[in-house]
């Protein structure tokens, strides 16, 4: 059942995917609320990456968050609606080390056994 991890990080990656990627950016109901998209979105990509595959090193995990944060943005600038950002780019970045450092911090919670069932 080992697959089934993989399945959060696929959901994850398709949101990012159809949202990045679409012809019209998501409409916004606050000033900048994309940076907020941008954050959790690459956060939460991360994160279930990490989980999806936890033996690969996490410099390799990191490139590939990374390179898709970069992919994504340049994308856009294929768009006719959309443009590349340097500050979205910023914000992705900032999510992968988000995510990376909720994963660390998954991992201290199971190293202590506040993870393990039946505590």
């Amino acid at each position: 059942m080992q697959y089934l991890r993989v399945l959060p990080f696929l959901a994850v990656l398709v949101v990012i995917l159809c949202t990045g990627l679409k012809p019209e950016p998501v409409a916004q109901v606050f000033d900048q609320q994309d940076k907020l998209h941008h954050l959790l979105g690459f956060a939460a990509l991360f994160f279930t990456l990490r989980l999806a595959f936890p033996r690969p090193h996490f410099i390799w995990l990191m490139a590939l968050s990374l390179a898709a944060a970069l992919l994504i943005e340049l994308g856009q600038g294929l768009l006719p609606h959309r443009t590349p950002s340097a500050v979205d780019m910023l914000a992705n970045m900032l999510g992968v080390a988000l995510g990376w450092l909720c994963s660390l911090a998954l991992g201290w919670l199971h190293a202590r056994g506040a993870c393990q069932q039946g505590n």
